[in-house]
């Protein structure tokens, strides 16, 4: 079905909802944005009932991915997408090729406003929570694209972009959190599980020397400090005695103290666990 065709669908509310999309196709509109966000809200409050919906819904998704211009919109779609992953989990695996496509193209162009891109990684760890091996077909694509971002520097002296790091930073902490977590999935069995942990193994030390770049960053967010430990925490439960040679290092440890010293709940419980995972890896 394309946007613009009049989809036939006998709830009121996503009629009037995807008849905003259609006739703010092409415009420079906030109508669109505000449909796209509407439709987010409906997909948390229906869960796995918004199926009936997808086929309707998806190709004004994808329009919106593809409005590189209009940023807020591609943004609004990305979130809607999120959505879709955190509702749906594994009933999205047939729809992911088309998806991941759209996702890698609008990080590939440099005249999508930057804002958007850390939203965009972070997606990827939703979609990967959501299907959990299925994703490995994607794995090499994302992994590559989250190496380029890791890599990213800015001056000390740019407020705007410092913000920005933190942000692009935070996007890449909860791609990997996503993957592994979503390759540990409890639904395989143990030895399914290890195959899968095993596509990203070679890129441990990479994965440490990132965090350890984070620990040693003056100016990193709380946000950051939160999710750097939650994901030193998912690597010590996944890979276990592979880890013990990175947790020992003095950036881990002033990391995980500053974690405990955080007035942050979320932070301050993270770090006591990554810590007890840590302690739990020693002595055994």
């Amino acid at each position: 079905m394309q946007p613009n065709d009049a989809p036939l669908i006998s709830d009121p509310i996503m009629q009037a909802l995807l008849q905003m999309l259609k006739t703010s196709t092409g415009k420079a509109s906030a109508v669109q944005e505000d449909a796209l966000v509407a439709i987010g809200t409906l997909v948390e409050v229906l869960g796995i009932n918004f199926m009936k919906y997808m086929e309707h819904v998806l190709p004004f998704i994808y329009e919106a991915l593809n409005n590189h211009s209009e940023y807020q919109i591609c943004a609004a779609a990305v979130g809607v997408i999120a959505d879709l992953s955190r509702s749906l989990l594994d009933k999205l695996t047939p729809y992911c090729d088309l998806i991941m496509t759209h996702l890698l193209t609008c990080l590939s162009n440099d005249k999508l406003h930057r804002s958007v891109k850390p939203q965009i990684l972070s997606t990827f760890g939703d979609i990967a929570l959501a299907i959990g091996g299925n994703f490995k077909k994607y794995l090499e694509h994302v992994l590559n694209t989250l190496n380029q971002a890791c890599r990213a520097q800015v001056a000390n002296n740019d407020y705007d972009m410092i913000d920005y790091l933190n942000e692009l930073r935070e996007g890449c902490l909860s791609a990997y959190t996503g993957i592994i977590q979503g390759l540990r999935n409890p639904t395989t069995t143990n030895t399914a599980a290890l195959a899968e942990l095993q596509l990203v193994t070679a890129q441990l030390p990479f994965i440490v020397q990132f965090l350890e770049t984070i620990a040693r960053d003056p100016n990193k967010s709380d946000s950051i400090v939160g999710a750097a430990i939650g994901l030193i925490g998912d690597l010590v439960t996944s890979y276990g005695q592979a880890m013990l040679q990175f947790v020992e290092r003095e950036p881990f440890e002033k990391l995980l103290a500053e974690g405990k010293r955080s007035k942050v709940m979320k932070t301050k419980t993270l770090a006591n666990w990554a810590i007890k995972e840590i302690r739990k890896l020693k002595n055994n």
